[in-house]
């Protein structure tokens, strides 16, 4: 299908052209032509490079740090970087930003736009999803992963499976049961866990090929804070389609 770009999408991909022209190595094949530790190297450089020029989180708005740009900018930038072969975005930037920080953006409180939305763009906080389950397949509803309220915050019990990028990640959003006694989508919430903690194991499923693209991921009295709730208590049905809207766009699976 053609389609006829405005002069201002026209001027974009000259300017993100130049850009990859600077940016990007002389005589470029591509990462993948690159030996694995000199890709990851680069993809850290060129991650710093885009969240220095506010393209790291290119949808989101200006006032929380994105590049605010418009859809047909987007789409320009897509187009360009894909021609030029430029280091694809890692898993867990697709979970934070594609995902919990649009979620974040659209749902969450201003506490937790101003702690979580400032260390997902700098990469401190490396995202995963925690919404499936070993004996709850796509239903969502069905998913048994415990939370309960004590006094100084959440006690998280349960498993998740088919994690992307779990032992890359720091930080996961983790869909639970917090009222057991209600209906099956009244009783969840979305909380937003910490890895780096003695109640949370992280363990590689490796396929035959020996590649470790998804985790299980396992609770015992694993802990969150009681604010770190995204979209309130109980409403965690609701947020969960919120954040799969989202994912429709990104490259989660």
């Amino acid at each position: 299908m053609d389609v006829d770009y405005p002069p201002e999408a026209i001027a974009f991909r000259d300017q993100v052209r130049a850009f990859l022209a600077e940016h990007l190595p002389s005589q470029w094949d591509g990462a993948g032509a690159l030996p694995p530790e000199e890709r990851e190297q680069l993809g850290i450089r060129w991650r710093k490079v885009l969240a220095d020029r506010g393209l790291v989180a290119v949808s989101w708005p200006k006032e929380y740090g994105g590049g605010g740009l418009s859809a047909i900018e987007q789409l320009v930038l897509a187009e360009e970087f894909a021609s030029a072969g430029a280091p694809a975005r890692s898993e867990n930037d697709l979970a934070g930003i594609d995902l919990l920080g649009n979620t974040l953006i659209v749902v969450g409180t201003e506490s937790q736009k101003s702690h979580f939305l400032p260390r997902i763009l700098s990469g401190e906080d490396r995202w995963c999803q925690g919404f499936s389950e070993p004996d709850a397949g796509s239903d969502l509803a069905s998913v048994r992963t415990s939370a309960v309220l004590a006094d100084d915050g959440w006690l998280i019990n349960g498993q998740k499976i088919w994690t992307s990028a779990g032992p890359t990640a720091n930080w996961i959003f983790v869909l639970a049961r917090t009222d057991p006694a209600v209906a099956r989508h009244r009783g969840l919430s979305m909380l937003l866990v910490p890895i780096d903690q003695p109640g949370v194991v992280v363990r590689p499923i490796v396929n035959a090929a020996g590649h470790a693209s998804f985790s299980e991921v396992f609770f015992t009295d694993a802990r969150a804070r009681a604010a770190d709730v995204l979209g309130g208590v109980g409403g965690g049905w609701s947020t969960a389609m919120t954040l799969l809207g989202f994912e429709r766009g990104s490259q989660i699976t």
